[in-house]
């Protein structure tokens, strides 16, 4: 008993463990609710970002090329490129032509440069001081993979990032287009707008996605046009990472950049084929989230905390009662019977102690109930020993009567008293719950060689049964009681043709398969879920019974074979009741399968030999006199031999 834990500990420790469990769920739930929301906030904040980005870049690129347009199609320019590619001197001055880009490029963008081709070779620049670093087409063929792209364009202004020359080279981005003749849309040259990456800074700049955030803008051809990291500007973009973003065009996703897990999200132009993308590294991100954490952690220790001193409190003023009713109840073993005072508490221990002292007021009954009860025992032990000599008396009587119907010459008759004697001895007499097969099917047919003497040739039956499963030990009465439930409840209500009862048996690999149907009224469906679904009745007049019913002759299956053998019922072939039971075949088992009921049967045998020695003598002389005598052994008509 010392080893034991106390019932308060066990109380403490349960409750705290279930608060516990509930707590951490609950802050784990809560943690993960909380997450999502602050992942999709920010998801909705970069996208929404990278949008506005995106369009405001957008608008910019659109009025660079309206205004680059107009130049193109300007008779100044137009004019002087049809003349220079023929050969011949313009109305301007290539000087003029010069200040002539000048001056349209002052109201498009400070600090660029209007650079512009013709067919033979010639350029012309709107800025000496920023030039192009490859100002001639020929050389613009061989440096740039996108030229040949504003060629296909025919006209459509191109945008990629590049780099241009101001006391040495540094990052720009380009928009390219093709100078036509708008006369006959024929190339007159090619026009480009150079412009320094520091005019996309003022539109960046309007996005905080604080000290881990970087915006990138990347071009058609995968090449950086801007990034926050000035040292990535003008340099491809990884092509995993472009991969990732073709691949989720509108949602937010992680990726690992340096070694840090960042959340990307990004949109794309379909103006000029640029991308935008945001990156805030996850931190960041869900710093918020790390406040809600600490929050849910001292909120829960916090509740767990008092949640224990509660368990503690309450359960002591619970056990405590029980703990001084249990000291009482030991002591009531010692002669200590005085009873509880007053009784404070809650309901179920004021129970407690009134059962307590109702216990106490009622011992002296209880020792004179057990009394009584003992002599009860020993009485019924007297009636038991008597009942045993009840099947003795039994057998030795139907002996005389067979005898006597001998000696007046009624061998018929005689011979029915012999098949009710065997047929009686086999069903009470104490023995093994398994029996040959071969045994029961002798049962079977004394009980239809009975019920044949009463119902004449109107009765007619066949027993097909496989000869290598005779040798099968089965359930004692598994057969007759299906028998003698198809003439009871299906045949008696058929009148005007002949009764058919059909019993089969075979072998199913490791199961054995037994169907008895026959001719009679059948039975609803009703009927037969409300059969199969009744428990088996305990009345001692429906076990004494022969015909012991089909849910009692289930649950005796279910009993022997275990839950998943069974009977069946249905509506069979000669248009009445089906029945079919599938049971082990106990042969194919391991040594062993069957040890409960071999057990108890092997017990049950030994004591059935001195009980009724004498009777099974007598009864087996009186069976070989009938055979010699009358001759009155025969086969059912109809029947077919197994």
């Amino acid at each position: 008993m010392s080893g034991r834990v106390p019932i308060v500990v066990q109380l403490i420790v349960g409750f705290s463990a279930i608060l516990l469990i509930i707590l951490s769920i609950t802050g784990y739930y809560s943690y993960r609710i909380s997450a999502e929301v602050v992942l999709g906030k920010t998801a909705i904040y970069l996208n929404e970002s990278v949008n506005q980005l995106s369009g405001k870049v957008d608008v910019n690129l659109q009025e660079y090329d309206k205004a680059t347009q107009l130049i193109s199609f300007s008779p100044t320019l137009q004019q002087y490129l049809l003349r220079a590619n023929d050969g011949l001197p313009g109305t301007i001055t290539k000087l003029e032509l010069e200040q002539f880009m000048s001056q349209q490029i002052r109201y498009i963008a400070v600090d660029s440069v209007l650079h512009v081709t013709d067919l033979r070779g010639e350029y012309y620049t709107s800025n000496t001081i920023i030039s192009m670093l490859h100002p001639t087409e020929a050389r613009m063929k061989v440096a740039y993979d996108w030229y040949e792209t504003v060629e296909r364009s025919k006209g459509r202004m191109v945008w990629v990032a590049s780099s241009a020359w101001r006391y040495g080279e540094f990052p720009a981005f380009i928009g390219a287009r093709q100078v036509n003749d708008w006369e006959r849309l024929e190339k007159l040259g090619s026009l480009f707008i150079v412009l320094p990456v520091d005019s996309l800074e003022r539109l960046v700049g309007e996005i905080n996605l604080g000290t881990s955030g970087k915006i990138v803008i990347v071009d058609g051809f995968g090449k950086i046009v801007y990034s926050s990291d000035a040292e990535e500007i003008g340099s491809p973009m990884d092509e995993s990472l472009l991969a990732q973003l073709r691949e989720h065009p509108r949602s937010m996703f992680e990726w690992e950049q340096d070694g840090e897990n960042v959340y990307v999200s990004h949109a794309h132009s379909e103006y000029s084929g640029w991308r935008v993308a945001a990156f805030i590294g996850a931190d960041e991100a869900v710093a918020e989230l790390k406040g809600i954490q600490r929050s849910i952690t001292v909120i829960g220790a916090t509740g767990l905390l008092a949640a224990f001193l509660f368990t503690s409190i309450f359960a002591w003023t619970l056990a405590r009662p029980i703990a001084v009713l249990a000291k009482r109840l030991t002591r009531l073993e010692k002669g200590f019977v005085r009873p509880f005072g007053r009784v404070t508490g809650n309901r179920e221990t004021a129970m407690l102690y009134d059962s307590y002292n109702q216990m106490i007021g009622r011992l002296d009954q209880t020792v004179k109930d057990l009394s009584e009860k003992q002599i009860s025992e020993k009485q019924a032990q007297i009636v038991a020993l008597k009942a045993q000599f009840r099947p003795h008396f039994l057998y030795n009587s139907l002996n005389t009567i067979y005898w006597t119907l001998i000696n007046e010459g009624q061998f018929k008759t005689a011979e029915m008293v012999l098949q009710l004697s065997d047929l009686l001895r086999y069903s009470i007499q104490p023995g093994s719950d398994l029996v040959a097969l071969e045994e029961d099917v002798a049962q079977l047919r004394r009980f239809i060689a009975i019920s044949r003497a009463r119902y004449g040739d109107k009765l007619q039956t066949e027993i097909d049964i496989e000869p290598d499963i005779m040798k099968e030990r089965v359930m004692k009465l598994l057969l007759q009681p299906l028998v003698e439930n198809a003439i009871t409840h299906g045949l008696e209500q058929v009148k005007g043709r002949p009764w058919i009862i059909r019993i089969r048996g075979t072998r199913e690999g490791a199961r054995l398969h037994f169907t008895v149907e026959d001719n009679g009224v059948g039975m609803p469906q009703e009927t037969i879920d409300e059969t199969l679904s009744q428990k088996p009745k305990p009345e001692v007049s429906e076990l004494m019974h022969s015909g012991i019913g089909l849910s009692n002759l289930r649950h005796r299956i279910s009993l022997t074979y275990g839950s998943d053998y069974g009977l069946q019922l249905g509506t069979g072939e000669l248009g009445g009741l089906r029945v079919d039971i599938v049971v082990p075949a106990l042969s194919e088992r391991p040594n062993g399968a069957n040890g409960a009921n071999g057990a108890a049967g092997a017990s049950n045998a030994t004591g059935a030999v001195g009980a009724d020695e004498n009777v099974k003598s007598a009864n087996d002389g009186t069976r070989k006199g009938a055979g010699e005598e009358g001759g009155m052994r025969h086969d059912s008509p109809g029947e077919n031999k197994a």
